[in-house]
């Protein structure tokens, strides 16, 4: 049986590196996202404030004693958000096998898309460059051939880095690691595995499944798999794919006519780019639009048969972004979005139908 290729995917102290990139005055000094005062907690630390000890979860007013430069910033989840979903854009055109965890982190399984001659090493390496290219973020990944070793992988050369660990290096990886590194035992497990004098990987494998299983129930039978590391588990999507979408969130909102169509191309490319690769096709298009008082405004249509090229693609959501210019105000927020999904390639010469 051909071993899977497991791709996880991190970006690099997410909501941080947001609020650097956005403020230039924030780079290079430790930032914590979230409540600075009264029983704030940090939702998120950049890697200069980690090196003092500053970590998502604890009290903001324990981050504050660590770091005394410590710099508080107010999350901006609706950002995080439209950067995750540039993310997924991106994610979505190489597999549809995605499993988010969060909005910075998700599982791919790139088996069966991989093209001949190309590794999942060499995907990871191309999307981390997209990511970068797209949002100005970095991201690390792990590839292996289960989903928990491409997890520890991500973590083995952060930040903006990569590393694989291949079928036969697995086991004598997992050895090494203190069981506290095992992604799935918190400290408190492995606080009772150090009690019955498990610390290693290696120790945890020296176990029988029935000891494992007497102290630690059902999980017992997950730590006896991944101290061979073993992981049967596979990678699942959040939901049965209903569309495919791309949008933009911009720094200064759009007002001028000519702007919108210029912002518009990449994020119809970007959608046409994903349907060819997934070999889908759509029926209904849908443009989205959400203006400086944060009102949204969505405008669809559809049609008996499929979209059939990006030319087609483009009229339609011109024909539907026309109507709407010039903006009463300014617009933040541009979206694009394919739906009415086919698993059926749209066949040459076909009518499209669209819009008539």
């Amino acid at each position: 049986m051909e071993a899977r290729k497991i791709i996880h995917l991190d970006m690099d102290a997410f909501y941080a590196s947001v609020e650097q990139r956005d403020d230039p005055a924030l780079r290079g000094r430790p930032v914590a996202v979230g409540g600075a005062l009264g029983r704030g907690v940090v939702a998120a630390a950049s890697y200069e404030a980690r090196q003092f000890g500053v970590r998502s979860a604890i009290p903001s007013v324990t981050a504050r004693r660590r770091c005394p430069e410590l710099v508080f910033v107010k999350p901006r989840f609706e950002v995080y958000k439209a950067v995750s979903a540039q993310v997924r854009a991106i994610l979505a055109e190489y597999t549809p096998l995605i499993e988010p965890l969060s909005l910075d982190e998700a599982y791919l399984d790139v088996t069966q898309q991989l093209p001949p001659g190309t590794t999942a090493t060499q995907w990871a390496r191309e999307i981390r460059a997209r990511i970068r290219a797209a949002t100005g973020l970095t991201a690390s990944a792990g590839i292996s051939y289960n989903k928990f070793l491409a997890k520890l992988a991500s973590d083995y050369r952060k930040p903006d880095g990569q590393f694989v660990i291949r079928p036969h290096e697995g086991p004598a990886f997992v050895e090494a690691l203190a069981v506290g590194q095992f992604h799935g035992i918190g400290p408190a497990t492995a606080a009772r595995l150090n009690g019955l004098g498990i610390f290693t990987g290696l120790d945890l494998r020296q176990q029988t499944e029935a000891f494992l299983r007497q102290h630690f129930g059902k999980a017992g039978g997950y730590y006896y798999a991944i101290a061979r590391a073993q992981d049967h588990r596979p990678v699942v999507p959040d939901r049965v794919r209903k569309s495919i979408g791309s949008e933009t969130t911009f720094a200064q909102s759009l007002t001028a006519e000519p702007e919108f169509y210029e912002r518009l191309a990449p994020l119809l490319a970007s959608v046409w780019a994903s349907a060819e690769r997934l070999g889908v096709a759509g029926r209904s298009v849908t443009l989205k639009l959400k203006y400086d008082n944060f009102q949204q405004l969505t405008r669809s249509r559809s049609a008996a048969a499929p979209v059939r090229s990006l030319a087609h693609f483009t009229q339609a959501a011109h024909e539907l972004l026309a109507p709407l210019l010039p903006p009463a105000q300014g617009v933040r927020l541009l979206g694009v979005a394919l739906s009415s999904l086919e698993g059926e390639a749209v066949q040459a010469g076909q009518q499209l139908g669209l819009f008539e």
